[in-house]
């Protein structure tokens, strides 16, 4: 995916605040870091960097709770093979919208310097438990018109959305984005994140504790 950066639209937005905890044992990712965001806990491999700068994306959300994949430069631009991100959004977000949002983001992340958009296809929205509730998955994937032989030609993104409290006591929906490369990328990049292992990240979800 590339690092995506001042890509903002109108729309919808509350930035989320997130703690790290420390490392520990995981089961299908390996060793896990635990990021404890606002609405979500999460794990992701002990190997991605944590923190850096907020997730500008599509509709005006900054996720933060950023966890990256390995990273490699091609052609002057720095590109990773994978990111997480958080958000807290108003109890009133729709389901559409958030459909909307992944398809969004599906094209953010896969649009290369020639801004050809990519072919994107979203699945239906289905039930999840994320720690005793119950949330919504729902899965795209973004497939490039062309490969330029540094972005990946082709991606995964999971958007699990799942009601929650924000910090003002009131209602909202936690959001939490995993996307992991699937194809293409320049000769020597880092290997590509294998689905199970953000399928692991999507199921460690949990309402966050205090």
């Amino acid at each position: 995916m590339v690092v995506v950066g001042g890509v903002v639209l109108a729309g919808l937005g509350v930035g989320a605040f997130l703690l790290f905890g420390s490392a520990r044992s995981g089961t299908a990712a390996g060793p896990v870091s635990t990021v404890r965001a606002s609405g979500l806990d999460y794990d992701v491999p002990a190997d991605w960097t944590q923190g850096g700068a907020p997730l500008t994306t599509p509709f005006g959300i900054d996720f933060t709770g950023v966890a990256r994949a390995p990273a490699y430069d091609c052609a002057g631009r720095s590109l990773v093979r994978g990111v997480v991100a958080s958000a807290l959004l108003p109890s009133t977000v729709s389901a559409a919208s958030i459909t909307a949002l992944t398809q969004a983001l599906a094209e953010a992340f896969y649009t290369p310097p020639d801004r050809t958009r990519p072919e994107v296809a979203v699945g239906s929205a289905r039930n999840v438990d994320v720690g005793g509730v119950q949330g919504r998955l729902i899965e795209a994937t973004a497939r490039t018109a062309t490969d330029d032989r540094c972005l990946a030609s082709e991606g995964t993104v999971l958007v699990l959305a799942a009601p929650t409290t924000g910090p003002d006591g009131k209602q909202a929906v936690a959001l939490l984005v995993v996307n992991g490369d699937r194809a293409g990328g320049p000769i020597g990049a880092p290997t590509m994140v294998p689905r199970p292992v953000l399928d692991a990240i999507v199921a460690s979800a949990r309402p966050s504790t205090p």
